[in-house]
């Protein structure tokens, strides 16, 4: 009996230990963007290791930076009797006000379309809620909601914005452009081997006008009477000294 035990435990001692599991830690160069008057763009770095030793097989990182969401309204044009005008509109619900994507290869080649779709990396599988008129196809207004944000570098890919530095640490540059939304931002680093999704860590930040642009946004949408109002004392006041000023010329 006291063999059998001794043959057990060297069984157990002689079998491999399990591989290490991938982990990923990650990190950003900013947690908060200040807006001012001479904003003209940021530049947010993003790096991070993977954690544990590399397993045999394909190792992709695709990483998510998206901003504050808003209701939209997407209209689209029909000629009527030779003229123009707004035919179908359609509201998209929770649009991203900002979204860019960089990876390590392209998307389709790091994990499956239904594993994509669901976990919403790409702006083709961002989950929105779109309401078009009754019998309207709602594919086109998505599309042009997405060229119309990505015409303004709102919405941004880049296929190989993820580079590794040796076996394990990586990093990535996303450009936020001079027009992008105040907010609470996050960003969403994504590990893959071999096409499966086996770590993902989320990290918040926050982009903010500061200082007297942010006095005027917030006299703007919190008090927009007062700011009317003060804007035409403003531009009447403006006017008066102007006048003076060319009358004492």
């Amino acid at each position: 009996m006291r063999s059998l035990f001794l043959i057990a435990i060297a069984l157990m001692l002689a079998r491999p230990a399990p591989a290490p599991a991938q982990e990923l830690v990650t990190d950003i160069s900013k947690y908060l963007i200040s807006i001012q008057s001479t904003f003209t763009g940021a530049e947010l770095l993003l790096f991070g290791a993977v954690e544990g030793r590399r397993l045999e097989g394909q190792t992709d990182i695709a990483i998510v930076v998206r901003g504050p969401t808003e209701d939209v309204i997407v209209r689209r044009k029909a000629r009527v009797s030779g003229i123009w005008v707004n035919y179908d509109a359609a509201k998209i619900e929770a649009v991203p006000g900002y979204y860019a994507v960089v990876s390590t290869r392209p998307l389709e080649e790091i994990a499956a379309p239904e594993v994509l779709q669901r976990h919403g990396i790409g702006s083709a599988n961002l989950h929105l809620s779109i309401a078009p008129p009754a019998g309207v196809d709602p594919a086109p207004f998505r599309q042009a909601m997405v060229r119309l944000r990505a015409r303004e570098d709102l919405y941004q890919s880049d296929t190989s914005g993820v580079a590794f530095l040796g076996d394990t640490l990586f990093r990535a540059n996303v450009t936020m452009p001079a027009n992008v939304p105040d907010g609470v931002f996050s960003a969403s680093v994504y590990l893959f081997q071999d096409g499966n999704l086996i770590h993902a860590q989320t990290t918040p930040l926050y982009v903010s006008k500061v200082g007297f642009e942010r006095l005027v946004y917030d006299l703007a949408n919190r008090q927009p009477l007062t700011y009317g109002i003060l804007a035409v004392i403003i531009a009447v006041l403006a006017g008066w000294a102007a006048s003076v000023a060319f009358r004492r010329s």
